[in-house]
């Protein structure tokens, strides 16, 4: 975020940006389903069992969510924590239109391609890691996201594990709610 000529400007503002909150997620794909969960970071990850399993962590982030995907039906649950209660959005997937481009760059020693999304999102992902996942709700580019940037966070793939036990998450019992429920529960927890 610093180096991009439109932050020019905020030098001091974002000069602290590396002191800002840090979380580690684990994103756990087996075959077309996924899970991107929050983690505590002395959790083990590893072992020597299961499914393919990518640790990301964001080097900004605002918000607690854990997202569960099923590239199958399109189909994707994301539940959010706000004021000590669980909150379940169930939505279908965004149809993303990626634009890939021809920069690349090494990440963990493998080749990356940049892809973008409009002019704020970008995404570093892998062809030869033949899955069409990523953090968050992103997926479908030709390979794993390894890093990306959004204007919420930043995610960072700092550990990829084939042969890991862990299981795609499932999510827990939560209050059902749509979107606009659920920004509305929160605007009025911000106005307290």
């Amino acid at each position: 975020m610093k180096e991009r000529k439109e932050n020019q400007g905020h030098q001091g503002l974002l000069s602290d940006l590396s002191a800002e909150k840090k979380d580690s997620f684990c994103l756990v794909i087996k075959g077309r389903m996924s899970s991107f969960e929050k983690i505590e970071p002395e959790e083990e990850l590893s072992d020597n069992r299961g499914p393919k399993i990518i640790l990301v962590g964001p080097s900004y982030s605002e918000e607690s969510v854990s997202v569960y995907k099923n590239l199958e039906d399109l189909s994707v649950t994301e539940q959010k924590d706000l004021l000590a209660r669980t909150y379940s959005i169930k939505k279908t997937l965004p149809n993303y239109q990626w634009k890939v481009g021809t920069e690349t760059k090494i990440i963990m020693g493998l080749q990356a391609h940049k892809a973008t999304l409009g002019d704020s999102i970008t995404a570093w992902f892998c062809p030869t890691i033949p899955v069409q996942e990523g953090p968050g709700l992103y997926h479908g580019l030709p390979g794993l996201i390894l890093d990306l940037e959004d204007s919420q966070a930043i995610y960072s793939c700092t550990a990829i594990n084939t042969n890991s036990s862990h299981e795609v998450g499932k999510a827990k019992r939560a209050k059902e709610v749509t979107e606009e429920e659920f920004e509305q529960l929160r605007q009025r927890a911000l106005s307290r």
